[in-house]
């Protein structure tokens, strides 16, 4: 056992007042750490087995080309443990137990090491948010995964025809178009660590289509099209697909967020279908052509599209600005979000996509990620793989 676990469980008695209640005695415990383990600055982390370790037995890092101690400060341990307790204050965490608090901190340096390397060598920034406490299995399992390739729900209604296909027409288009300018995208949704991004990606597109076409900007029911759909092929918190929530709501309409308010953000989904007075309906919906910029840009002029993409990965965990230009990045669909429009930043050109993770994650919400003018390119996690849009 560590001496640093030792001198805890050693002083126990000391702080049963944090281990009780640990989210107003943060300075307490940075306190007992200093006037209990003198030499912590000899204990470090082992980012690679998320333990403590005496630095007598730490890893010869020198081959390292980035000095975290320049980056971080001279005393680089005092700081991870300031930082830490920045974050916690925050995001607002709450840690049941000494030993949690411990491993939290842990999964936060290893975190907060890997996005000091990502900015030392690369155009977009990462940094601190309300994900720098999960690794990154945790962060796929809670956040990733709620869009599913194709329906194999045993429940669904195959008698439902597919989209149609979105006619391209060669139009000659803007440099530059955001929606949120021109009223038709709804404030930025967070849908917990239910597996509904699906829903805020629908919502999105037909919430965009509704507003350009009546003037009138209205936030609708993510937790209908969860409760609700599962006929269409949509699993609720297990996952679904953008196209059959238009497709849902083609044929029972939708209702406003107000009215039928989410409920799913811990996880669970009942299945119990409330009744609502449906606002909108969706006339038809319509799939891009796979893999085609041009034609996807096209579908992004006539309002917000819904799009899939791979976002397990570190990047999408710890994201903060810039373009995200990964050409490493799969392309294994697991996430909706929408394209709310495109634009070109210091000659790079990119998607403005609105992501359903809050307005404290990416650049308030929204991310960039880099865009082609190709008619055969899948994009960066593949964003231009599966896109679909409603008429209303």
């Amino acid at each position: 056992m560590s001496l640093f676990i030792f001198t805890l469980l050693f002083f126990s008695k000391n702080l049963y007042a944090i281990e009780n209640n640990l989210r107003g005695s943060y300075n307490d415990l940075l306190y007992y750490l200093d006037e209990l383990i003198p030499e912590k600055s000899k204990y470090y982390v082992d980012d690679a087995n998320y333990k403590f370790v005496s630095v007598d037995n730490l890893l010869d890092y020198s081959s390292y080309s980035i000095n975290y101690d320049k980056l971080i400060g001279d005393n680089n341990q005092t700081n991870y443990w300031c930082k830490f307790n920045d974050f916690i204050h925050k995001f607002n965490k709450e840690y049941n137990t000494i030993a949690e608090f411990e491993h939290r901190f842990i999964v936060f340096k290893h975190n907060l090491n890997e996005i000091l390397k990502h900015n030392y060598i690369s155009n977009f920034t990462l940094d601190v948010n309300s994900f720098s406490d999960l690794t990154q299995s945790e962060f796929h399992n809670k956040y990733i995964g709620g869009f599913i390739i194709s329906n194999d729900n045993e429940y669904i209604n195959f008698t439902f025809e597919s989209c149609k296909k979105f006619k391209f027409n060669g139009t000659v288009l803007p440099d530059k178009l955001d929606w949120r300018e021109f009223n038709a995208v709804t404030s930025v949704k967070n849908q917990g660590i239910c597996g509904s991004c699906w829903s805020f990606s629908a919502t999105g597109a037909i919430e965009g289509a509704y507003a350009i076409k009546t003037q009138n900007l209205i936030s609708l029911s993510e937790q209908q099209l969860i409760d609700c759909s599962q006929l269409y092929g949509n699993n609720g918190c297990n996952g679904g697909l953008m196209d059959s929530a238009f497709k849902y709501t083609m044929f029972n309409g939708l209702c406003s967020e107000k009215e039928y308010p989410y409920a799913s953000s811990n996880g669970q989904t009942e299945y119990y279908c409330s009744a609502c007075s449906p606002i909108v309906n969706v006339n038809n919906c319509y799939d891009v052509q796979p893999n085609n910029q041009v034609s996807l840009k096209e579908a992004v002029s006539v309002g917000p599209v819904s799009v899939a993409i791979d976002a397990d990965t570190q990047y999408f965990q710890s994201y903060s600005s810039g373009i995200l230009d990964l050409p490493y990045c799969n392309t294994n669909l697991n996430h909706g979000v929408l394209i709310v429009g495109y634009g070109e930043d210091n000659g790079k050109k990119y998607w403005l996509v609105k992501n359903s993770w809050g307005d404290n994650w990416g650049e308030k919400g929204y991310f960039r990620i880099l865009r082609t003018d190709d008619n055969n390119d899948p994009g960066i996690c593949g964003i231009a793989i599966q896109p679909s849009l409603p008429s209303i």
